[in-house]
This record gives structure tokens, C-alpha cells and sequence, in this order.
């Protein structure tokens, strides 16, 4: 059935249905002739039917001629032509041959943002090698911190492609690549005409969904370890899990932990909340504002603010310049100085372990009082041994004749650095000479709420004292410094100054005689 339609068609038309439009149609003795061009002019086809027992002597010149007649500029392929014109001569049926074709305009690079900095998207670990070649494996440098005035990144804009044209001379304009469509968020500014991005903050860049912000926050939803690293950030660090053992994070606005910390080293100059800390007896705290945490054990906290705790400190060193609140829990073991009180509900361990709390101490002067005592006697002890060794090198020296033996050299590295420790413990004299105690307004007071237990040690002012028999709270310590004791007086909060508490004689607060004392 297929076959007999086909050979109806080639019958009524022996060229068959046109694919395009047909701009050129002859019949001659020797042949048939047929131009095409198609519907969107990117292309031109023949087709040439030699008649039979006829000699087709069409040349590709005048192939030519008829395409230029026929409106055909462009693309014209020669091979194709002189395929057709000696398939032709042959007697062979040629239809709809592609003898001239152009390509579309090609396209030109779409824009495209180009990142200056490095911004952790792509998790590339760059570690760093020391001067000694020691790589550190816990600090990845997954990210660039930025500074503000810093260039981020460089908008290049779309380009045109190359034009082209149709088989009949169109000129087809060239064709631009993509925009992208690019958004702002928070800290980045434009120069340059929209092409050159600038940061506002000191941060993080992020670069997702076509949305270009610096951050002064940096979340990290797990936990930080070897897929984290060390953190070292300008701005604000959350982290919503744990901190592994060793991984340390200093972040200068701030730091929030949601799980546990092992013995690590937390940074910042702002505020540090924590769930909880083990830090057997590596991990430090040292923040410029509040400490808040549920839970610390072994740990080294250096605060410029309160020191604020749920439960529990044990067998910790605590410093504060301001107080130490323990709500329902323990002191237990350790150290704890504070500049305006420390209120908890218990102090103590029972297995005996130093327990020692004081208070109305600014810690960073004293830290500095003591740093200079002992570098002096460092110096001091360097001193005398270099003058014990220079005798008898002088004297082995005088015996030598050369001048440049191991001896004199050694002689006089000793001498010089001599000079050196002289000149550093006349500087440390001299700060110690000058050092005073700023006036800071602090509290020499401690609250307990339950039970203060033996073995405690309490400096406050200039007493201190080892509890030698349990107390029992609510009570607040003082010191009675008239006559060089701790009193054991009526509770009141840390916002009563030690200064404004009364302190009862002995006689006063001995309980009242009975009736056998009076007899």
C-alpha cells in the first residue's frame, strides 16, 4: 500500500514534497530541476532527475549560476555541487542534496562571578607547613576570613558570540551569553560599575544560590572535628554539636557550643556559652566577657566578666573579674578567684581535696604581680650561675694563646648574655618598683547556700583561713579583718557589699545562758 502511494507521488511529482519552499523549478530535455530553501533559510537543496536515454550535461558552474538566481549567497559547498552534477551525468536520481548550509550565531560566554578568597564551599583542605616542616593536621584553612575594604570577588559580564547569516544573505546578529542574576546579601558593597564586590565586615564569605554576603557568624551544624578543624574567626562561632578533643576555636565576638567540649582551648574576646567541659586539666577558657556553661571539670577559665555554672565546678582554676555563680551545684576541688563574689549552693570535696576560693581580686593585676616576682627570681638564678661559670672560664681563657679558641668565644657569649639578664632585672625592679593596685570595685564576699566543708581554704582582704569544722548555710564570709578571721554572718545577696555587712562580736553571737549557767 506504501509503496503504491509513493509511486503516485514520484508520478504527479517526481521531486517528491518539498522540505521547505521551493524558489527554483525547471524542466529541460535532460533533466529536471529542483531548488529548495528551507524554512528558516539556513540551508539550500537540489534536486536533478536526468531523463532517461538523455545525456545530463549540467556543470557545477552552472549549478552555481542557478543558486545565485535563485537567491542562494551564502554557504554554497562546491563538493556537494560537483557530487550532484557527476552523480548527474551518470543517470542517477539526485533529490533534495544539501548543496549550501550556514550555522546559527554561536552563542558567547555567559557571566559568570569570579571568587577571589576561598570560601569553605568546596571543603579543600589547605594545610600549612611550619619553618621546621611540620604540618599541622587540625587546622584545615577551609576558609578565607576577610577584612572589610577587602576585594571578594569580580563580576565578568556576558559576551557576544560570533554572528553568521542565512543561505540567502541575512545577516544574523550575534548572540549574548547569559546574565547572571546575582544577588546582594549583608556586608558587601559594589564598585566599578557593578563589577567589582567589596567587603563591609570582618568575616566570612558565602557565595550560595546566587547570593553573595559576608557573615560575622559562622554555624557549624555538627560537630567540630577533623572535617572542621581548628576554628580561627573575626567574628561570631556557633557550633550545634560537640568539640572534640584537641580542636581549639578562637572567635573574637563570641563563641556558643551547644553539646560538650573535651580539652580544648576556647578563645574570644566576647561572651563563651558552653553545655558542658572536660578538660582534664588541658582545656582553657579566656573570654572577654561571661562564661555559661552547665558543667566544667578540669579546666582553666580566664573571664573578664561573670563566670556563670548550673551545676557544677570541679577541680577547676577559675578566674573572674567578675563573679562566680554556681546555681545548684558544688565548688569541688581546684581554685576559684572572682573580683565582686562567688555564691554556690555547696563548697567542698569530700575525699579531702584542696578546695581554695577568693575573692575581691582582680586576677589580671595579680596574674601580672606574680608573673614579675618570678621572672625576677628566674633572672636572679640565671644571674648567679653565669658569674659561677665565668670565673673559671676567664682564668682557662687567660692560659690560651689563641685568641680564637673555643673557650674565649664561649667566654664571651656568657658576658654578653650576662649584660642582657642585668639590664631585664633592673626593667622587672623597676615595674615592681612602680606596680599599684588599681582601684577596682570588688567584693571580698562568698555566699553558700548549704554546706561550706572542712579543708576549704578562703583568702578574702588580707585573711585567710582553712575551714577546720563544716558550716552550715545559708550564711555569708566575710573577713574581720580587726581581728584577722573569717566571719561566718547572716546570708545576703553579692549585691550587698562585704563593706556594708555588720560584724557581731564573738559575745554577740554566742547563744544566750541557760538557766543552769545562771544558778
Amino acid at each position: 500500500m506504501s509503496n503504491t502511494t509513493e509511486e503516485t507521488e514520484i508520478e504527479s511529482n517526481p521531486f517528491g514534497q518539498a522540505p521547505g519552499t521551493v524558489v527554483h523549478e525547471e524542466q529541460t530535455e535532460e533533466y529536471g530541476l529542483q531548488i529548495i530553501i528551507s524554512d528558516d533559510e539556513m540551508a539550500a537543496m537540489v534536486s536533478l532527475l536526468p531523463k532517461a536515454g538523455k545525456e545530463c550535461t549540467l556543470t557545477p558552474t552552472q549549478l552555481v549560476t542557478l543558486l545565485s538566481q535563485a537567491g542562494v549567497e551564502d554557504g554554497i559547498d562546491m563538493a556537494a555541487i560537483e557530487a550532484v552534477c557527476r552523480f548527474a551525468a551518470k543517470g542517477r536520481d539526485q533529490r533534495h542534496v544539501v548543496i549550501a548550509s550556514t550555522l546559527p550565531p554561536e552563542p558567547g560566554s555567559d557571566a559568570w562571578l569570579e571568587i577571589k578568597i576561598r570560601t569553605g564551599a568546596d571543603h579543600q583542605v589547605n594545610f600549612e607547613e611550619d619553618a621546621e616542616g611540620h604540618i599541622d593536621l587540625y587546622t584545615l584553612n577551609l576558609f578565607t576570613c576577610v577584612q572589610p575594604d577587602e576585594e571578594i570577588a569580580i563580576l565578568h559580564p556576558a559576551e557576544y558570540g560570533r554572528g553568521s547569516s542565512t543561505v540567502t544573505g541575512k545577516v544574523l546578529a550575534p548572540v549574548q551569553g547569559k546574565e547572571l542574576e546575582l544577588r546582594l546579601g549583608e556586608g558587601v558593597r559594589v564598585e566599578d560599575d557593578g563589577c567589582r564586590f567589596i567587603s563591609e565586615l570582618c568575616g566570612r564569605v558565602d557565595y550560595s544560590e546566587n547570593t553573595l554576603s559576608v557573615s560575622e557568624d559562622y554555624i557549624i551544624h555538627g560537630d567540630v572535628d577533623l572535617e572542621i578543624g581548628n576554628i580561627n574567626f573575626p567574628g561570631f562561632t556557633y557550633v550545634r554539636g560537640d568539640v572534640l578533643d584537641s580542636f581549639d576555636i578562637r572567635s573574637i565576638k563570641g563563641i556558643e557550643i551547644g553539646g560538650a567540649v573535651g580539652n580544648s582551648y576556647l578563645i574570644s574576646d566576647g561572651d563563651v556559652t558552653i553545655g558542658s567541659m572536660s578538660g582534664r586539666d588541658e582545656g582553657l577558657i579566656r573570654c572577654g566577657g561571661t562564661l555559661k556553661a552547665n558543667y566544667l571539670n578540669g579546666v582553666t577559665v580566664e573571664a573578664l566578666g561573670d563566670v556563670v555554672v548550673a551545676n557544677e565546678i570541679r577541680n577547676c582554676h577559675i578566674k573572674s573579674a567578675g563573679m562566680i555563680l554556681i546555681k545548684s551545684g558544688v565548688i569541688s576541688g581546684g581554685e576559684c578567684v572572682a573580683l565582686k563574689g562567688i555564691e554556690t549552693k555547696d563548697v567542698g570535696a569530700t575525699a579531702g581535696v584542696a578546695t581554695r576560693l577568693c575573692s575581691g581580686v582582680y586576677f589580671p593585676e595579680m596574674d601580672r604581680l606574680q608573673m614579675l616576682k618570678a621572672k625576677q627570681k628566674s633572672l636572679a638564678i640565671q644571674n648567679e650561675f653565669i658569674k659561677h661559670c665565668l670565673g673559671p672560664l676567664t682564668k682557662k681563657a687567660d692560659q690560651e694563646k689563641n685568641k680564637k679558641s673555643t673557650t674565649k668565644k664561649r667566654l664571651q657569649i656568657l658576658t654578653e648574655r650576662l649584660e642582657l639578664v642585668k639590664t631585664m632585672q633592673n626593667e622587672v625592679k623597676k615595674e615592681l618598683n612602680n606596680f599599684v593596685f588599681e582601684d577596682h570595685e570588688g567584693n571580698a564576699k562568698i555566699n553558700v547556700h548549704r554546706l561550706l566543708r572542712e579543708k576549704v581554704v578562703i583568702s578574702l582582704d588580707s585573711v585567710t583561713e582553712e575551714i577546720r569544722f563544716e558550716q552550715y548555710g545559708p550564711l555569708s564570709v566575710i573577713a574581720d579583718i580587726l581581728n584577722n578571721r573569717l566571719y561566718m554572718g547572716e546570708y545576703s545577696p553579692l549585691t550587698v557589699a562585704a563593706d556594708e555587712m555588720v560584724i557581731l562580736d564573738e559575745e554577740d553571737t554566742a547563744p544566750p545562758p541557760s538557766d543552769d549557767d545562771l544558778v
